[in-house]
């Protein structure tokens, strides 16, 4: 039969060891606790209980100095050997995590649109981390643990209500390329000049995202009347928004998905008129919570931040 040792019971505390440390390496219990943050006295206490919890004498107290004993050394190799391999293994773990990855989960609109462009800014500014992007418009579990954050597209009253960050709402405006108001001849400076083009829309039978379609806003710009030319409909948004990029006609740009686009100059916004819409976009987090997901909390924080600066300044 093996009889299992509770070996916490034979050891002593590991901050005494810890403050030992300290003190046979510096040979001074003042220098000792500057480094582990107590005074000299404390050290000194410290030092007393684990000689009292062994039963031997490990430094001779001399004037102003220090002086381990016999008994003093051997523990003292013993103690580093064993700090040292435990701060190889949390080092060794901590690479593994980071190896692991950050799995952020996202709407495919959001992740081609906004994430995927801006992703060569994030490995600039974090070039250790390991991002994993997963892109699906169904809600996944973050309380499972395998995604460690989500960017949700819901409304604010639909939003959580716990570890979520508001990033920003959405606004809605006509965007398109500019060849195309090249190619046309036409210019678009007024709401009524929608009617010169083909308008492209989003196909929404079952009226899931009336406020993605261009009559609502058309109505809420006071242009219920006007009509595009032609029609073209897509089944995705973000395939909507590449038929605005070849200059297939004018989209329903949503800010800030379309925003890396008009950075870039390969879509614009001619009009000056846009509206918000009833849904908001959201970084919820799940029940990971180390350096790298706070990394990626901050860098999605500044980047919408930025993003607003600059729609604003235009």
């Amino acid at each position: 039969m093996k009889v299992q040792i509770n070996m916490a019971r034979r050891l002593p505390p590991l901050d005494l060891l810890i403050g030992f440390e300290a003190a046979a390496r510096q040979l001074s219990f003042s220098k000792a606790g500057e480094e582990v943050f107590l005074t000299q006295s404390a050290v000194s206490r410290q030092v007393k209980k684990l000689e009292e919890h062994l039963n031997i004498v490990l430094f001779e107290r001399r004037h102003r100095a220090l002086e381990l004993t016999d008994q003093g050394r051997v523990l003292y190799e013993a103690v580093c050997e064993t700090l040292d391999r435990l701060s190889t293994t949390v080092d060794a773990l901590r690479r593994d995590e980071s190896r692991r990855g950050l799995k952020v989960s996202s709407t495919t609109s959001f992740a081609s649109l906004w994430l995927v462009p801006r992703l060569e800014r994030f490995r600039a500014r974090y070039p250790e981390i390991n991002l994993h992007i997963e892109a699906d418009n169904r809600l996944v579990d973050l309380s499972q643990g395998v995604i460690d954050l989500a960017i949700r597209y819901t409304s604010k009253e639909l939003a959580p209500t716990e570890s979520t960050i508001h990033l920003c709402d959405e606004r809605l405006f006509p965007v398109c390329s500019p060849a195309l108001l090249r190619r046309n001849g036409r210019e678009m400076n007024s709401v009524a000049d929608l009617a010169n083009h083909t308008l492209l829309h989003l196909s929404d039978p079952q009226n899931l995202w009336p406020w993605l379609q261009w009559s609502t806003w058309l109505e809420g710009a006071g242009a219920a009347h006007v009509a595009g030319q032609v029609d073209l409909r897509f089944s995705h948004y973000d395939q909507m928004i590449q038929g605005a990029i070849f200059g297939h006609g004018v989209a329903l740009g949503s800010s800030p998905l379309v925003d890396p686009l008009l950075e870039e100059g390969v879509l614009v916004a001619p009009l000056r008129e846009q509206l918000s819409s009833p849904r908001a976009f959201f970084l919820c987090l799940g029940n990971r919570r180390d350096p790298a997901v706070d990394a990626f909390v901050s860098w999605i924080s500044d980047a919408i931040i930025a993003n607003d600066a600059t729609r604003q300044a235009d």
